[in-house]
């Protein structure tokens, strides 16, 4: 992941900690939990945070969060109480498969390569049957804002050109307004499994 987003994020930890933690996704959850077997081993990538690994572990799941901004794992875990893992989630492998993998609005800040990297280590991180959320903003510019934070557009085909290659099979789609509440903002949910 680019090192002045990364950056970015260790800079504002306790801000963006803030304006995040209380965003609801909880349907979002749901459903993703509604794939998972009982007590499933989930990693959130790109975790922020923390709040999506929280409810994860209130659902009973065994679940850590993983970032490449330790500032931000820094709060979460005081704040939250959750596992964290200091990692870049484009290269990320891990020791044991996981059960889910949740990635939520945290594909944007990869570059094509690292996406690449991210769906061809699915193949270690995430068991055969195991489920994966993504979510991505399209109709945005690729590059970098006026922060340094390097954002990249994936459009729904390339999401499902993505999972194809990594093999994994589409459960459900949808595009929706920004959570946030920011106009002109629509994100890709996806919900998928590894075959």
């Amino acid at each position: 992941m680019d090192k002045s987003t990364i950056d970015y994020y260790n800079r504002n930890a306790d801000r963006y900690y803030w304006n995040t933690v209380g965003v609801d996704m909880d349907a979002f959850r749901k459903k993703f939990a509604s794939y998972l077997p009982g007590e499933a081993s989930v990693i959130d990538m790109g975790c922020g945070s923390g709040r999506d690994v929280m409810a994860f572990s209130d659902m009973g799941h065994d679940a850590a969060g993983l970032d490449g901004a330790k500032e931000l794992l820094k709060l979460a875990e005081e704040r939250l109480g959750i596992r964290t893992v200091c990692a870049d989630m484009s290269e990320y492998k891990a020791t044991a498969p996981f059960d889910g993998i949740w990635c939520c609005a945290s594909l944007i800040h990869l570059n094509d390569e690292e996406k690449a990297r991210f769906f061809s280590n699915l193949d270690r991180n995430l068991r055969p049957g195991g489920v994966l959320f993504i979510s991505v903003k399209d109709g945005i510019v690729t590059g970098r804002d006026s922060d340094g934070v390097y954002t990249c557009n994936c459009t729904g085909e390339e999401l499902g050109k993505y999972l194809e290659d990594a093999g994994c099979e589409l459960l459900d789609s949808k595009v929706t307004a920004d959570a946030m509440g920011r106009s002109g903002v629509r994100w890709i949910n996806v919900f998928a499994k590894k075959k």
